[in-house]
């Protein structure tokens, strides 16, 4: 009897040592999953500094004097630092045989020359008709890179002493931002890297932010995934032209505090797994930066369709808006600026 007890004893001991074991797995993957894209940025140099986080999309072609300096004043009042605006090549020069006109950008670079708070990052997007096929869309990159080069060389020599951000192209990895044509990594590495070295020639202070990346699940040849994409242009040795990455880190329909980082998962974390990708490949000194991101929220009594963004409440809204904000600045010591979708 005595031999029998100790065996069950014995048994008893080791199911409680395996539920043991089996928490302490549970708790270690939880305790994974909750400082996954943590830095301490006490613990290492290997890191970019720190720079404000808060920013937003413009499109400030709309104003004009006292209507311009009003939105501006707007943004100081929020806090704003990064103001995110697009300057259309197709715009500035329609025709190849006419000069560049910056007529229309002229007045909003000038607004912001001087200013202590407020910081442009100009995104460079849309090829003129006469660059290439003129049944593409604008967003097709030009047949000849040296005529964007071109754009982008005499962008850095006119606004380089009030400009110190550069972004080339926005959304490279969807069919609809490369003219309807099949998305090619090889093709904008091309892109960005003679327009690194006209735009670095002309402005040595710039800083070049490679094109941010839309969030998709999708890997064929109409949409490639942004994590495959960057893995991509990291591989093709793109990473000597861009000073920068960034992504598009929506919210969707999930919480700022959301865990789950996959390639799966379209959230606001997201991020951190293209921050992996740039940190696989030794280029941790970098910013990742979040060139548009937020939660989109319907008016109440909505008759459209349904948003293929995902959904919240306006006061959802709100609360993830400000807890990404925390969170980015609690536990991503390597995050650019963040700047919201306008």
């Amino acid at each position: 009897m005595s031999s029998n007890r100790a065996l069950i004893i014995l048994a008893a001991a080791l199911i409680t040592l395996c539920g043991s074991l089996v928490a302490l797995g549970a708790t270690l993957d939880e305790q994974a999953q909750l400082l996954r894209g943590y830095v301490d940025p006490l613990q290492t140099a290997d890191l970019p500094y720190r720079i404000p986080l808060l920013g937003v999309n413009a499109d400030l072609r709309q104003y004009q004097g006292s209507a311009l300096r009003q939105q501006l004043n707007l943004m100081r009042e929020a806090q704003i630092t990064w103001v995110r605006q697009f300057v259309f090549w197709d715009q500035v020069q329609p025709s190849a045989a006419s000069a560049l006109d910056w007529s229309i950008y002229d007045p909003i670079i000038g607004a912001f020359a001087g200013d202590p708070q407020l910081r442009l990052v100009l995104v460079l997007m849309n090829s003129p008709d006469w660059s290439r096929d003129p049944a593409l869309a604008p967003t097709a990159p030009p047949d000849q890179p040296a005529d964007f080069t071109n754009f982008a060389r005499e962008l850095a020599l006119r606004y380089g002493d009030v400009v110190d951000h550069y972004q080339i192209w926005d959304e490279p990895n969807l069919t609809d931002a490369w003219g309807g044509t099949e998305p090619s990594p090889a093709g904008y590495a091309g892109m960005i890297a003679a327009a690194y070295q006209a735009i670095h020639a002309n402005d040595p202070q710039a800083v070049v932010i490679a094109a941010a990346l839309a969030p998709t699940t999708e890997d064929n040849l109409r949409n490639i995934s942004d994590i495959t994409y960057l893995r991509a242009l990291y591989q093709l040795g793109a990473q000597d032209y861009f000073d920068a990455a960034a992504a598009k880190p929506y919210g969707f329909s999930e919480p700022a505090d959301a865990l789950n980082v996959s390639a799966e998962a379209l959230n606001f974390p997201r991020i951190i797994a293209l921050r992996e990708v740039m940190e696989a490949y030794g280029d941790s000194r970098k910013h990742l930066w979040g060139s548009a991101w937020g939660w989109n929220s319907l008016p109440d009594g909505w008759q459209g369709n349904a948003s293929i963004w995902g959904q919240v409440t306006a006061a959802q809204q709100a609360e993830y808006t400000l807890r990404a904000l925390e969170r980015a600045e609690e536990q991503w010591a390597w995050a650019g600026g963040l700047i919201l979708q306008h």
